[in-house]
């Protein structure tokens, strides 16, 4: 019996971490990372660090030093 789990969608590194993550691209709001809800400062801070996709721990994470940075 093959446990396995198949995915119809790519499963990539996060950028950061390195977390195994299901890349949902063509389905954003189904997508892990959509629950990290993003202003669009933060998605400029975390794409001038970042090129590819991140995990939405990751994110948060991100989100949390943006927003300490600019408290500064």
């Amino acid at each position: 019996m093959n446990t396995q789990k198949h995915s119809k969608h790519e499963i990539i590194p996060c950028e950061r971490c390195g977390t195994a993550i299901e890349c949902k691209a063509n389905s954003y709001t189904k997508c892990q990372c959509g629950v990290v809800q993003l202003s669009i400062n933060e998605v400029q801070y975390i794409s001038e660090l970042y090129d590819g996709c991140l995990c939405a721990k990751c994110l948060f994470e991100l989100q949390q030093e943006y927003r300490e940075e600019i408290r500064v």
